[in-house]
């Protein structure tokens, strides 16, 4: 994990050598190229309730997808419809695939790509991580639950450009989607 971490910041500091910063803005990622790891699979939720599913229940299969529900009544609610639970689900396996993978990246103070090694939190079911010491030092409660708000606002706005697309060993989540900086920004 620390070399991911080393490589990922190498990488912003190759990308951004000219404008020296040790965070990025937001909008420096380009959503439509980040590369999110399928840590939260079919069977991980349940496609009826989109919770975690209860590892108690029975699995069951379609169209070549194992799925288990959080309740016991999941598997017969999700059997009368389940184009629509199946797109539900894979939905919002996307959003908590990209929040868990994008958390530790944005700093829930100032909003910024973080580029490593600063405090980390656990709040709100994802781990975060500061840009700088200032965030460290004025960070409150009421951040984390806006930085959940625009984390899913940038989830869904990936998912609408990408669909449910993952990539697995990826260095960093943002690898190769970082914007250049133009010639006037230089």
């Amino acid at each position: 994990m620390p070399w991911r971490r080393l490589i990922f910041t190498l990488s912003l500091l190759l990308a951004f050598s000219s404008a020296a910063r040790a965070q990025l803005p937001a909008d420096a990622v380009m959503l439509d190229k980040v590369k999110i790891a399928e840590k939260q699979k079919a069977i991980d939720l349940c496609p009826v309730y989109l919770k975690p599913s209860n590892p108690k229940l029975p699995t069951w299969e379609y169209k070549g997808v194992k799925y288990r529900g959080s309740k016991p009544d999941a598997k017969a609610k999700f059997l009368k419809n389940p184009k629509k639970y199946v797109k539900a689900a894979e939905k919002q396996r996307f959003i908590n695939n990209f929040m868990q993978s994008m958390s530790i990246i944005w700093c829930p103070v100032t909003d910024e790509i973080s580029p490593g090694g600063m405090t980390r939190w656990e709040k709100l079911g994802y781990t975060w991580e500061s840009c700088c010491a200032f965030c460290d030092e004025t960070v409150k409660d009421e951040d984390f639950d806006v930085a959940v708000k625009k984390l899913r606002e940038r989830a869904e706005k990936t998912y609408e450009l990408i669909g449910a697309k993952y990539t697995e060993g990826a260095k960093s989540p943002v690898e190769g989607a970082i914007k250049q900086p133009t010639a006037e920004a230089k």
